[in-house]
């Protein structure tokens, strides 16, 4: 250290927090202004970690899952892609592959529609020859890889269901045209089809809280949203168009209605590839609010609270609460405030919980804060869907060997 220059030994001294020596002369000028704060319990070392990162706080668990019977599974099944219970909570529906797809790489290509009762775990049997026309007499009750959505307000368990029609021009040759765009409402429980339409839509679709009206992604330009009349009542009905909405300038995402106003007005919430969350009117066709998010994935999750004053968006890992009354937004990173890697995968309807899959099983979280409120360790295949149920108590998992269970949730 002695044949090293002076300031060069200084300079090594104050970076390891050390007394220096000063061989040869006096301190340098500037030495005060270098000096590293310490601390009068400890003085800080260099290998200290970042005083603004604190280590983080342990995980306290404040919900627990517990498992009741699996629910009735195919052989020929597989990937649970989408699952939603039933306003009654009485039934779980889910879209799977069936035997003549199972193996197919194109996503557009129809998939099956799969129904259990959730006071047996009995899957519903859906006959081939359940219904009119090609689609539904060959095949079963149809849906796209995008999903369905499920009627509220109504005790047995209709869907919507949209997907792209194969047409057939030769009595052996069922796919040899190209398929159509058709939407159609089926009631599982009754195992009937109450409408159809070849109207240019896709999923994402939404009910209106009446049940009067359905809207989903126009085919031609996804920036733009259908709005569907849905006929009260009969069996293989025609659904129609009625006016399109043509707020957002990307493709929309997510779609989801605001219950009704005291007048009986229909608000629809929708988020786009544009970075835009949007509230429309739907009688009008006129914009209501609007709020931009700055995030680096599109909008793949959607949720609207019971009383309409809360919308719950996740992009990517970035959730966003947006409350209406005040036009307050707060967000958060889920980076930021976990302590694993976690994959969302769906929001309480009461915008409480949020469920996310991770390495080891899958988690729960409180909406607002992020906040870490259980775990399940989950040794089957990996978890593709979920579904919490309109209280919030039970959480329904589908993986993708094709097998759904339903969780009951017990909170302190």
């Amino acid at each position: 250290m002695a044949d090293l220059p002076y300031r060069f030994t200084t300079d090594l001294e104050q970076s390891l927090n050390l007394t220096p020596s000063h061989p040869g002369g006096p301190p340098s000028s500037d030495q005060h202004n270098t000096t590293t704060t310490t601390s009068s319990t400890h003085p800080r070392q260099w290998d200290d970690p970042p005083p603004d990162n604190p280590p983080p706080e342990p995980l306290t668990t404040t919900m627990l899952f517990l498992q009741s019977r699996p629910t009735e599974r195919r052989y020929h099944e597989a990937e649970i892609m989408h699952l939603a219970f039933s306003p009654s909570d009485a039934h779980l529906a889910a879209v799977v592959p069936r035997t003549t797809n199972l193996r197919c790489t194109n996503r557009e290509d129809p998939l099956g529609l799969a129904a259990w009762s959730l006071a047996t775990g009995k899957r519903l049997d859906i006959p081939a020859g359940s219904g009119s026309g090609l689609g539904v007499a060959a095949y079963g009750f149809r849906a796209g890889a995008g999903g369905f959505a499920v009627k509220p307000g109504v005790a047995d368990l209709v869907v919507a269901c949209p997907y792209l029609m194969p047409v057939a021009t030769k009595r052996y040759d069922l796919y040899a045209a190209a398929p159509v765009p058709r939407v159609e409402v089926y009631d599982l429980g009754r195992r009937e089809r109450l409408a159809k339409g070849d109207v240019g839509v896709r999923a994402p679709v939404a009910w209106s809280a009446d049940g009067m009206v359905l809207v989903g992604v126009s085919v031609r330009e996804p920036s733009r949203v259908v709005v569907l009349a849905v006929p009260p009542k009969g069996k293989d009905a025609e659904l129609r168009v009625g006016r399109v909405l043509m707020g957002h300038l990307g493709e929309v995402t997510q779609l989801a209605f605001l219950p009704l106003w005291e007048s009986g007005g229909r608000a629809l919430v929708s988020a786009g590839r544009d970075g835009y969350v949007r509230v429309t009117c739907v009688d009008t066709g006129r914009t209501l609010k609007r709020m931009e998010v700055v995030a680096r994935a599109p909008a793949s999750m959607l949720q609207v609270s019971k009383d309409g004053k809360l919308v719950v968006t996740v992009w990517g890992r970035d959730v966003v609460l947006w409350y209406l009354e005040t036009g307050r937004m707060h967000s958060y990173n889920l980076d930021r405030v976990r302590q694993n890697e976690g994959w969302p995968l769906c929001v309480s309807p009461d915008c409480r919980y949020l469920a996310c899959r991770n390495e080891e099983g899958f988690d729960v979280s409180d909406v607002e804060t992020g906040k870490f409120r259980g775990e399940f360790v989950w040794t089957g295949h990996p978890i593709t869907a979920a579904a919490f149920d309109s209280d919030g108590v039970k959480l329904a998992i589908g993986d993708y060997g094709g097998s759904v269970h339903v969780l009951d949730i017990i909170t302190s």
